[in-house]
């Protein structure tokens, strides 16, 4: 009970700090924005148009919720060391594993409320324009993104303890970005490659995490698909948690073992 107790205090903490920046008001002002476009796009009654930039504008709700996950997971930690403020919190009865996964989760609820505003946005114009959504497939969607968002902020709290800020972002960046095109282009060099070429390809794929299967931007587009069955949601979830597990298991063995 204490110890969720002090989780979710740290959480809170995190989640209240994150309401007050104004970057995180930015994102969904251009969100917006773009949204806005859709209406010019269906005045014209271009159905492939449109299809296209509702596509295009859930990708990139997508990016710029990762974009925010990567710029907070990846300030956490240095700044508490640089700042000292770690010192007397760990003096109080909170351990680290307790910190880290305040941290943590304090992460992922800022980044959740970013994401629903975009989501609220999107649902928004989607009704005002009569555009056709599977709700069913939609809600799968946004269930997918909250295990690809906790891949991402897991591997960048890993990242911010062996790299300083800046290098933590932008790795953790040029990872995410990569995820999206890895599977793709595995899969046109596998033909063409030798063994040990191979042998390196399934190493990548081991080691990054792929993202892009946790995107369904498409199929939520063109509405033709059903929703995913049960299994496929339950293996997506499992492979996502799993990598989210591992991260977060190496960051706090480096936390650990960082002097106080």
């Amino acid at each position: 009970m204490r110890a969720t107790r002090n989780i979710w205090l740290i959480a809170r903490t995190i989640l209240l700090e994150a309401l007050r920046r104004r970057e995180l008001y930015a994102i969904v002002l251009v969100s917006v924005l773009l949204l806005a476009g859709l209406r010019f796009v269906t005045f014209f009654d271009i159905e492939g148009l449109s299809k296209f930039y509702r596509e295009i504008a859930l990708k990139t709700m997508n990016l710029a919720t990762a974009l925010v996950a990567i710029l907070l997971a990846a300030r956490q930690l240095p700044r508490e060391f640089k700042n000292r403020t770690l010192y007397p919190l760990l003096a109080k009865p909170v351990t680290r594993l307790e910190f880290l996964l305040g941290k943590y989760v304090g992460v992922l609820l800022a980044t959740g409320f970013c994401y629903a505003m975009f989501l609220v946005i999107f649902v928004v114009a989607c009704v005002s324009l009569k555009a056709p959504v599977n709700y069913g497939l939609f809600a799968q969607g946004i269930c997918l993104q909250a295990v690809s968002i906790s891949v991402v902020s897991a591997m960048t709290f890993l990242l911010s303890l062996l790299l300083n800020i800046d290098a933590a972002i932008t790795l953790a960046t040029l990872l995410f970005m990569s995820s999206q095109v890895l599977m793709t282009l595995m899969s046109y060099l596998w033909d063409v490659v030798g063994s040990v070429q191979r042998a390196l390809i399934i190493g990548l794929h081991y080691l990054i995490p792929q993202l892009t299967l946790f995107d369904v931007s498409a199929k939520i587009t063109h509405n033709i698909w059903a929703p995913l069955p049960l299994k496929s949601m339950m293996t997506l979830s499992a492979y996502g948690l799993v990598y989210s597990f591992i991260f977060l298991s190496l960051a706090y063995v480096l936390f650990r073992k960082r002097p106080i």
